[in-house]
């Protein structure tokens, strides 16, 4: 039986209706419910509702002084401290491991310091204008935003789709993911009893069939002004489409295929151990793991034997292993590799037997090689604990490969030669490039997003902040 609901919150009051909830299943046994949510009936006078709330919320926090913004950050930080262990154990229903639970929480602890660091920046500039006194322009909250973060990493691209339009100085509609409501809900929870005013921040939970429906609907009472979304490309394709008919504007944060490039100079033991962790880390289950290793042809049999080593050695943590209890992460990975194998692909590293695919039993994370634009997995993110080694002997002719795909969110180059490795960041077509490291970094001070189908717009840092808002010109003549 459910040992709790998650409620939703509408105008600083947190709604827990028993007649509308739906099932929060166990990461350890998919056939026990953890807890309910209460979801938000999705019917136009809910929606409007909330709109309008979104709506005074905003000229209620362009209201608020800026020492008082600050005053309220500091004590969500406090907050946030306070109960830090309570948001590890929430990250962790989702199956991931205790470090990744630590990285989420501090990440968001982080972003609020970020953030109110920002707040007291100067509003705008000024200008000489012909035919005036003067000129200036200033920035401006776009007004009120609808943030959709996704379950994998609830805590922090929680916090972050709320707390950057915030510190713009707009108000936020969240709506939760269905398989991780809590995060969310504590997140805001916390937001209200640090002092943000009741309209300000608001929290909805949907039944999964609803969503399409809400945001058509939420978007046509004309009160949105942004829309921030993480999660896949797909999804983001679909919001985006309903937000360009209302001519509403998106920041997307979306799927990649992130690769690593090892060169021939390339500390090889090094490249090996941290490619194959940011493949595997949370099962693969971040936007930013390593999909697809391209290695110089002269270091590829040296980089491969320790790519091995380094597999072997990470097989001690159990972690990795993917089991029956994400039967549509498990699924999915199991299609990809099918694919991968029956066209041609070979196994470098795993347990790929019949006895291992059966659900019953765990399966082991999986390096590939041979993989060829006519297998699947080529172009298609897994999600999952699995990639793929290429070698390859011209960089020109890589890069070319590389800036054709689709996706541009992460890349990582290793080498010794630091000149040439940034000159080389520089021809690759993504939104961050990591020397000497693995593809998955994100820091509260450093702009974070993709290109191409990877995404549009900045997240963090003044970048974040500056994502919701607009420039004004204002001209002053006596």
């Amino acid at each position: 039986m459910p040992t709790s609901i998650v409620p939703y919150i509408i105008s600083g009051e947190e709604v827990a209706d028993h007649t509308h909830t739906f099932p929060v299943y166990s990461h350890e046994d998919p056939k026990t419910v953890l807890h309910e949510f209460s979801y938000l009936p999705a019917t136009q006078s809910n929606i409007a509702s909330v709109a309008t709330n979104a709506k005074n919320g905003f000229k209620q926090w362009s209201a608020v002084p800026v020492s008082k913004k600050i005053e309220i950050f500091n004590r969500y930080k406090t907050i946030l401290q306070e109960h830090r262990q309570e948001f590890i154990e929430v990250h962790k229903e989702i199956g991931g491991p205790d470090w990744f639970a630590n990285v989420n929480i501090d990440g968001v602890i982080g972003q609020v310091q970020e953030y109110t660091g920002h707040l007291s920046n100067a509003e705008g500039e000024m200008f000489h204008s012909e035919g005036n006194e003067f000129a200036l322009t200033v920035r401006q909250a776009v007004g009120p935003v609808l943030a959709i973060s996704p379950w994998n990493a609830p805590v922090i691209l929680g916090g972050r789709s709320i707390l950057a339009p915030l510190a713009a100085g707009c108000s936020v509609i969240a709506k939760s993911p269905e398989r991780a409501p809590r995060a969310l809900y504590l997140l805001i929870k916390y937001l209200l009893e640090a002092g943000v005013p009741k309209d300000v921040v608001q929290l909805v939970h949907l039944k999964p069939e609803d969503n399409p429906g809400f945001i058509d609907k939420i978007l046509a009472t004309e009160a949105i002004k942004k829309i921030n979304f993480t999660g896949s490309t797909a999804v983001g394709r679909s919001i985006s489409v309903a937000a360009a008919k209302h001519v509403v504007p998106c920041l997307l944060e979306l799927g990649g295929k992130n690769v690593s490039i090892v060169t021939k100079d390339a500390d090889i033991a090094k490249a090996a151990g941290k490619d194959n962790w940011a493949g595997w880390a949370h099962r693969g289950q971040i936007c930013m793991s390593t999909d697809h290793v391209y290695v110089d042809a002269s270091v590829y049999n040296e980089y491969k034997e320790e790519l091995v080593k380094a597999a072997t050695e990470a097989m001690k943590d159990p972690d990795h292993l993917i089991f029956e209890r994400d039967p549509i992460g498990r699924s999915k990975v199991i299609a990809l590799v099918d694919d991968a194998l029956a066209k041609g692909a070979s196994l470098v590293f795993g347990d790929y037997s019949k006895d291992a695919k059966d659900n019953s039993k765990p399966l082991t994370p999986l390096i590939l090689e041979n993989v060829t634009p006519e297998m699947k997995f080529y172009d298609t993110e897994s999600f999952g604990p699995i990639f793929a080694i290429e070698k390859f002997t011209n960089l020109d002719t890589l890069v070319d490969k590389i800036n054709d795909t689709e996706y541009g969110l992460k890349t990582a180059i290793w080498s010794k030669n630091i000149i040439s490795a940034i000159n080389l960041a520089k021809r690759i077509e993504c939104g961050g490039v990591h020397i000497n490291n693995f593809t998955i970094h994100d820091e509260p001070h450093l702009p974070h997003g993709g290109v191409k189908t990877s995404g549009v717009g900045r997240f963090n840092g003044r970048w974040g902040i500056e994502s919701f808002l607009y420039v004004k010109t204002i001209t002053v003549d006596y």
